[in-house]
């Protein structure tokens, strides 16, 4: 059993683990980026990031992916972490992917490992926006009752909060955090970009953080938000602008 020690901010709660070293799969997005920050700014053991990238996509957000964790580091004091990048082609991500967080845990490289995976806004809200959602997300978001993710098992009834308003239930019970096997959690799984939105406000770190993150699917803007694509419009819906 996986022994976690619980922080609010505005009102979500996340748990920290703090007797061995941790992992974090990061992107360059805001979710993971804040949940870098939370984890770096609560623990002293070190810090696993770890990073999958298509080569292809290499060049719109290597940039970001580093200037998230030196920004981290820099608001947190914190440098007691070790970055694992993996570059692969095109169509790889995934597998590669669960085959470095499980080859992690497997070799007790780190004792958990948090994904900073959130729930889509109501189904109401983008429906209407244009940009197209991926295809690829729908199989994250399914309705299936113990629906694969990343490899594991969601030992749930219903895996339904992911594009819905209903919240995750372990019989018939709401909840608000996802641990998968104990050892991946997944603290923000019933939670979406407007939560995240107010815990960038209530830590402070929206004019900080934010601004070096990236949303966009639109590689052609290497150096800004493209502002029509269905995650900038996530984005703007929560927070308001783009931030770059």
């Amino acid at each position: 059993m996986v022994n976690l020690d619980y922080v609010n901010i505005a009102d979500v709660d996340i748990g920290i683990y703090k007797k061995g070293p941790i992992g974090v799969g990061v992107s360059c997005g805001a979710d993971s980026a804040l949940l870098l920050y939370v984890l770096m700014s609560n623990v002293k053991e070190t810090v696993h990031v770890y990073n999958m990238m298509a080569e292809k996509r290499r060049p719109a957000l290597e940039k970001y992916f580093y200037a998230v964790v030196e920004k981290c580091a820099e608001l947190t004091g914190n440098n007691n972490y070790v970055i694992h990048q993996e570059i692969v082609e095109s169509g790889e991500s995934a597998e590669f992917y669960i085959n470095m967080l499980t080859g992690a845990l497997d070799k007790k490289e780190v004792d958990i490992i948090y994904l900073g995976l959130t729930k889509f806004p109501p189904k109401a809200v983008y429906a209407i926006w244009d940009g197209q959602q991926p295809e690829w997300h729908n199989e994250f978001r399914s309705d299936e009752v113990e629906h694969p993710l990343f490899g594991f098992t969601i030992p749930v009834e219903k895996a339904t909060s992911f594009g819905e308003e209903c919240p995750l239930t372990i019989d018939g019970n709401p909840i608000d955090e996802l641990k998968l096997d104990e050892r991946v959690y997944i603290p923000w799984f019933n939670h979406n970009k407007k939560d995240i939105a107010r815990m960038y406000d209530s830590l402070g770190v929206t004019d900080t953080l934010f601004p070096v993150t990236r949303s966009c699917e639109n590689d052609e803007h290497i150096g800004s938000h493209c502002g029509s694509c269905w995650w900038c419009e996530e984005r703007l819906w929560a927070f308001g602008n783009l931030g770059n």
